[in-house]
């Protein structure tokens, strides 16, 4: 996962980025744009070993997710968990 913090990898990058959407006001972890394939990428921290597991993170990340699809409609965006491990897991 150490690309999501290579200047080198991505040309645009926020953390603790908020956006309202749906209602709500949303405070994502990492939002970063990879330079090459210009898709954006929605990072959330957790500590848990297998956050991909727990129904009410992955509705989290879905929302996360689908606030910055609107932002930048036609974009691609992906989202993946950000383990205490340094692992990154898909969220698709």
């Amino acid at each position: 996962a150490a690309w999501v913090w290579d200047t080198a990898a991505i040309d645009w990058h926020g953390n603790e980025v908020t956006l309202f959407h749906a209602g709500q006001t949303l405070r994502i972890d990492r939002l970063v744009r990879h330079r090459d394939s210009g898709v954006w990428w929605v990072l959330d921290y957790k500590s848990a070993a297998r956050p991909e597991r727990d129904p009410a993170l992955l509705t989290q990340i879905h929302l996360y997710r689908s606030a910055v699809q609107s932002a930048y409609p036609g974009d691609t965006v992906r989202s993946a968990f950000l383990t205490g491990q340094g692992e990154l897991v898909l969220i698709e």
